[in-house]
Order: C-alpha cells, then sequence, then structure tokens
C-alpha cells in the first residue's frame, strides 16, 4: 500500500481528527512557554501538503491553523495582561534556553521602537513570534489595537507556509507514480531545508541586533 494510500485510508475514519491536531498543534505553537518548545512550520507545512494532495481539505486546513494561531496569541496577551509581570519577573531568573533577560529585552526594545506595528512583523521574525503577543499583554496595549495587527500577521505568516506546502502536494500528486519511491528522501531535504531557513533566520535576527 501507498504512503499517500494508507495515509487517506487512515483519515477517512478519523477525519476530523487531523483538523484538530492542527488546530492544537498551531494553539500551542503560539502560547508563551509551549511555543519555545513546538515548531509549528512543520505542522503548517504538513497540513498543507495533505491539502494539496487531496487527503485534506485545504480550506479548513487553513482555518484551522488560523484560528488556532490567533487564539494562541490572544492567550498570550491576557496571560501577559493579568500575569505579565510576575510572569516575567520569576521566569527570566530560570535558565531557558529562549525566556531569557536578553530575549526578553531584545523584544521589549523591538516593539517601542516599531510599536504596535511590531505585532505585525513578529510574526515574520521567529523568536519574536514567541513572545510579542504577551508582551503587548504585559504593556498594556489594547485588545481592539492588538487585533488590528495581529490577525494579519497570522495570516501571513501562517499563510506563507500554506502556499508552500501546498504547491508541493499538488505537484507530489501529479508525479505520484514518478517520485513516491523517493518521498522519504524528499520529505527528510524537505526538512532539513526548513531547519536551515528557520535558523538562518534566528541568526540574522541576533546579528542584526548585536
Amino acid at each position: 500500500m501507498s504512503i499517500i494510500g494508507g495515509l487517506t485510508g487512515f483519515l477517512a475514519v478519523h477525519y476530523y481528527l487531523a483538523y484538530l491536531f492542527l488546530f492544537l498543534g498551531s494553539f500551542f505553537e503560539t502560547l508563551i512557554g509551549p511555543g519555545f518548545f513546538i515548531y509549528g512550520e512543520f505542522i503548517f507545512l504538513a497540513g498543507a501538503i495533505l491539502g494539496g494532495t487531496g487527503v485534506l481539505n485545504i480550506w479548513l486546513v487553513a482555518l484551522a491553523c488560523i484560528t488556532g494561531g490567533f487564539l494562541g496569541d490572544s492567550a498570550s496577551y491576557f496571560i501577559g495582561i493579568k500575569y505579565g509581570k510576575g510572569f516575567v519577573s520569576h521566569f527570566l531568573h530560570k535558565k531557558n534556553k529562549y525566556l531569557t533577560l536578553k530575549n526578553y529585552t531584545k523584544a521589549k526594545i523591538f516593539f517601542q521602537r516599531h510599536g504596535k506595528k511590531s505585532i505585525f512583523f513578529a510574526r515574520l521574525l521567529g523568536p519574536l513570534s514567541w513572545i510579542t503577543p504577551f508582551l503587548a499583554g504585559t504593556l498594556h496595549v489594547k485588545y481592539k489595537d492588538f487585533l488590528k495587527y495581529n490577525i494579519p500577521g497570522v495570516i501571513v505568516g501562517i499563510g506563507e507556509f500554506m502556499i508552500v506546502g501546498y504547491l508541493f502536494g499538488f505537484s507530489y500528486n501529479l508525479f505520484l507514480p514518478k517520485i513516491e519511491k523517493y518521498i522519504l528522501y524528499i520529505l527528510i531535504a524537505l526538512i532539513i531545508v526548513i531547519v536551515i531557513y528557520k535558523f538562518s533566520k534566528i541568526d540574522g535576527y541576533k546579528k542584526r541586533k548585536s
């Protein structure tokens, strides 16, 4: 049985579990804390690839991922509103790879420099997307202003992975008979490219701020 055939058979029985997984993955990927350990790029690309192959409905995939991302950011915002100062003072002294005083200070400077627009741009700048919604809440940005920039940011930030994944999945479906025996190598290569892209973006951000 082919990989796509087996996956299609599984999803025929557990169809809505895929959308639930995409929603929860997108939600926790943006939630302050869990977001430091979950790579949403893999979730978005996987869903979009399955949408491109026809296994999933691409519009429902996009809806699940974007809704999860928006609600995760909003949850981080309200956590910042209620617990921001205490949360920061407690966790910044813990040994954490991402939630450090240095990263927090960089995000705060970026936010102060670009104002509310940083809520949008942070979605495109890797590490900043993990903390900016929380920081917006901590600094008591009005929620309507937060939504004004966050919603477009979520759509663009997740949408770029949706487009890439969908095109890959669509192409895969067209050339399936020729490339299926090489699919494992293709997926490994794709993951390597994503990891290189992600860490080069983080390194680029660090060099610009150093």
